[in-house]
């Protein structure tokens, strides 16, 4: 009996060893970079882990924020679908 209990011990805190591992390096891989992140003003991309700066689409293209676009879209308007017919 001596023996068995002595062995759930040792399994049991290699269990909790294991849990309170995953949870420090959950921690350390995961959280803490995002909140260091996110601190320093810049957005998250959780999905490659990486920490990125927003450009605004003008600083990109170097036009101004007033400008139409060139290939005419802003012009076109959306067509509403006809009406329905009376029954």
């Amino acid at each position: 009996m001596n023996k068995t209990f002595t062995r759930l011990k040792y399994i049991f805190v290699a269990i909790f060893l294991l849990a309170s591992g995953g949870v420090v390096a959950y921690h350390a891989l995961w959280v803490w970079p995002k909140q260091r992140c996110e601190a320093s003003g810049r957005l998250w991309a959780g999905r490659w882990m990486k920490c990125a700066t927003v450009y605004s689409i003008e600083t990109l293209t170097r036009r101004p924020g007033n400008v139409p676009p060139i290939n005419g879209e802003a012009r076109l308007k959306p067509q509403a679908p006809p009406p329905a017919p009376a029954k």
